[in-house]
Order: structure tokens, then sequence, then C-alpha cells
């Protein structure tokens, strides 16, 4: 049996907390895993490891000098040490710091930082130090994503220590929810004649939204029979929701504010509109295409290796509002046939690449392989 700990410190929920707590969940109903969750006790990704019976760790990092604080780093170290764990998960660049270092002083026989973010890693001396001292392995859940891994690093980061396991989605979870769909239309008060086009994530810098909000500003002169449900919550919400005021499209755009249901929210929606920044993978892209729903998207980062412009759906210019104006206006127009066979398009794309199957089978192979001492 392996000890494994899951060290994600993030304090919102998002798709990193989302691969964290679907991985451990998966691998602790393994006989041959042992898993732990090590997170702070206010945080979701806690709560929903303890209503599932995994072990948890209670861990506040804040940022990355928190690894100068000789009490945590001790505590922690002495845990990975009293719970002879083999194998250390890191999520985000100060778990990396603050794992690396406890990791490497509990002598671990890996440290696996795993990467979702597509903003590449900088030049400095202590990621040089963390990633070929401390870490063994290294995840990127996208090409794009190992490909700025190694930007600024290739002349002294091994490409080799880099594995490319793409993220996975629970078909079975998604066709269950499928059963079970939310009224969207009864719960928001929302006309039959509607299209209701959704966009779920974060309310951050990174996935954009005022890009969307511009883009439907443009959209209402040439089409008022649709209505936007920004779905999630984060720290720019009064911010959009003033946005949305200042332009009058109180009409148009709906804040729903975060939904754990988001899987039975998805049949009620005619398309999804994504318009982030930048991106590590796209976690409700691959959602929605699971669920058949066709995705208008910025062709960010690794968004190209999921949606398929055209068959499943439409790449738009990253932060061009006119042409995601035009990629949602396209999809609008399209008729039910069209619409139909993009999202059939999209569901076997995420059944034969990125099914947490396939995630979970390489994933298992990739510990059972060789073991690696960081000296």
């Amino acid at each position: 049996m392996k000890n494994i700990v899951f060290l994600n410190t993030c304090p919102v929920w998002g798709g990193g907390e989302k691969w964290t707590f679907t991985t451990a969940k998966i691998l602790n109903e393994d006989p041959e895993f042992n898993v732990y969750i090590a997170t702070g006790s206010d945080t979701e990704l806690f709560k929903r490891a303890e209503k599932a019976g995994i072990k948890t760790k209670e861990v506040k990092v804040k940022s990355g000098i928190t690894v100068l604080n000789l009490f945590k780093v001790f505590r922690f170290k002495n845990f990975l040490k009293e719970k002879d764990i083999d194998i250390l998960f890191l999520n985000m660049s100060q778990d990396l710091k603050f794992g690396g270092i406890t990791g490497k002083l509990a002598s671990l026989d890996r440290i696996i930082y795993r990467r979702g973010s597509a903003i590449p890693i900088k030049d400095r001396f202590y990621n040089k130090y963390l990633l070929t001292q401390c870490v063994t392995d290294v995840i990127a859940n996208s090409k794009a994503t190992k490909e700025t891994i190694l930007r600024n690093t290739s002349h002294w980061l091994n490409e080799d220590k880099i594995e490319l396991i793409y993220n996975g989605i629970d078909l079975d979870k998604v066709d269950k929810a499928l059963e079970n769909p939310v009224d969207i239309s009864q719960e928001f008060g929302i006309a039959d004649n509607k299209k209701i086009i959704g966009n779920i994530g974060r309310l951050s810098y990174q996935k954009g939204h005022e890009f969307l909000i511009e883009a439907v500003e443009l959209l209402k002169q040439e089409r008022n029979d649709f209505v936007v449900l920004i779905i999630g919550d984060g720290e720019r919400k009064k911010e959009l929701k003033n946005l949305v005021k200042e332009k009058e499209l109180d009409d148009y755009i709906i804040f729903t504010g975060f939904r754990d249901d988001v899987y039975n929210l998805l049949p009620g929606l005619d398309f999804l509109v994504h318009t982030a920044r930048w991106e590590g993978f796209g976690f409700v892209i691959a959602e929605a295409m699971a669920a058949g729903i066709p995705v208008v998207s910025t062709d960010v980062s690794n968004i190209s290796e999921i949606v398929v412009d055209g068959k499943s759906g439409y790449l738009a210019k990253a932060e061009d509002v006119e042409d995601i104006k035009e990629k949602i206006f396209n999809l609008m127009q399209s008729d039910y046939n069209l619409k139909n066979k993009m999202g059939n398009n999209g569901r076997n794309i995420i059944e034969n690449k990125f099914s947490i199957d396939l995630m979970i089978n390489k994933l298992k192979l990739f510990l059972k392989g060789k073991f690696y001492v960081c000296d």
C-alpha cells in the first residue's frame, strides 16, 4: 500500500480543487492506496473530503513565504514522517514551495508537482532548486501547460521529468445528472422562447467575464431572444454586477451565485460560452461537451486540444469582444441538427480522450512506475 497526501491550499473551489478531490476520492477507494487531503479546514475541499470519508490534515499556507514559518514546516514534516507518506502531490505555487521543502525534509519517495495553469514558470533560483532538487515528477494537464512549464526553464528542467495526464470527466456522474435536470426556465423565470446561454466558473480576472458582458451588449442589438446565466462566485462579483447594471443588461444576464448542481444545470443550456484570458485545462468546457452541449470559447492555452473549431463548437479570439459576439451569434443562428451534431461530436471527444477512467488508469500506472528518491 502506498500512502499519499494531496496538498492543495487554495482557499476557493476551482478546477484544481475538483481534480484533487476527484482523484483522491477514487484512489482512496482502491486498497492499494491510503489517501489524505491536506488543506485549510475552512475550505470547500476540506468539507467535501470529510463528507466523502477521505482523511484530512489541516494546513494553512497563505503564500510562498509560509515556508519561512519553521513551526508550520516542521509540524507538516513530522506529519509526513508519522504517517509514513510515500507520495506527496502539490497543487499551487505556494504548495510547491511549502510542500517541496517539507517533502524533502521528510525524505519522501516521490514529490509530484501537478501543474494546472498555463502561466509560464519564472526562471528563478528557488524554482530551479524546488523543481530539480525536491520535486521528483511534474504532471502537466495539457500540452499547452507542458509547453509553458518549459518556456523559461528548458535550460535546466529535463522535459522527461514532465508527464502529460489530461484531466478526466466522470461520464457516469454526468449521465446520472442528465436524468435529473434542473428546470432553469422555471427557477429563474425565463420565457420559453429565450435561448439559455451558460457561463460557468469563478468570478475572477482569469475568466474574463467582462468580455462576455460586452459581447452581450453587442449581441442584443441583433437579437433579444436570449439570457445568459453566469454561474459561479468570486472576488469580482460586485464589480461584474455593477458593469451589467451600467450597461443596462439586467434583462439579459443573471448571476446565479455558486452552485453545487452544475451537472444538473447543463441539460437546460442551449450552449456554453467561456471567455477566459488563459486556462490550464478548462474543466467546465469538457463537462459541457460530456453533456452534449456545444461550446463557444476563447482560443487560449489548451482549449484547442478540447474544442474542435466548427465541429464541437467555435473558438474565438481571446479578449476580442467582436469575435466572441460573432461566434455566439453563429451558434444561435445554427439549426437544431447542427447544434445536435456539435453536441454529439463533443461527447465523443470526451469519451475518447478525456474520460475519468482514462485519467485514473494513466495516473495509477504513473504512480506504480519507478520511484525516485529526492536526495
